[in-house]
């Protein structure tokens, strides 16, 4: 999946920026400058539905990973309305990352997971061809990405078990900064390791379209 990596970047990070940073980088952006958290989670759910139209509009299709924030920031918003205690706004941080990784968990339950789903969209026509052989006639090519799936969830709900003592143990200030750098971090990490795992996957089964041994096809990155 190196195809039109811009700068040596593959694309499944270009999409993870902006279909995860930028709704994120404009409710943080907007905090920074002053802005109410109603207000800034409206604004972030909104570019996050702006990427889902636009996304829709070009491929037809819809942005999985740019649908789940417009989801959480509309849930941090709400949560945001029911209470007004500092400790408890930066628990939804927490409660968002936790109801991202149940969303990912359960679209395992079925034949398209969402890093399949995510990968398969923001690929080129003819990747996306090539990602629909491997899945019609590799299943070990699909549970890659149901692993890969899996590994998000994880490390969502691990991130959200972390920040909860934090948000008692230390100051609100020095959380605020840290749940920032905490949640970036994560999905930095997610997004960096998905693109090489996933082009690795890609790489390890696509010669069985030219008839390699199975041997070589058999086992997953």
């Amino acid at each position: 999946m190196t195809a039109g990596d811009r700068g040596g970047v593959p694309p499944l990070v270009w999409m993870l920026l902006w279909d995860v940073g930028g709704p994120l980088a404009a409710y943080y952006g907007l905090r920074a400058a002053g802005v109410a958290e109603h207000l800034a989670l409206l604004l972030g759910a909104l570019v996050a539905a702006v990427r889902v139209a636009w996304t829709f509009a070009r491929t037809r299709s819809f942005n999985g990973f740019a649908g789940l924030m417009a989801a959480l920031l509309g849930v941090g918003l709400l949560l945001t309305l029911v209470s007004g205690d500092s400790r408890f706004l930066l628990m939804k941080e927490s409660i968002a990352t936790g109801a991202a990784a149940i969303a990912l968990l359960a679209s395992c339950a079925g034949r398209n997971p969402l890093l399949l789903v995510v990968v398969r969209d923001g690929a080129s026509a003819s990747t996306r061809d090539e990602i629909d052989r491997l899945c019609d006639r590799i299943p070990e090519f699909r549970r890659a990405f149901t692993r890969m799936t899996v590994v998000w969830a994880v490390a969502l709900l691990a991130e959200a078990a972390v920040r909860i003592p934090l948000v008692y143990l230390l100051p609100v200030d020095v959380m605020v900064v840290l749940s920032i750098v905490l949640l970036g971090a994560v999905v930095t990490v997610l997004s960096l390791w998905t693109a090489w795992y996933a082009g690795r996957v890609q790489a390890r089964h696509a010669p069985a379209e030219t008839g390699a041994a199975p041997s070589d096809t058999a086992r997953e990155g």
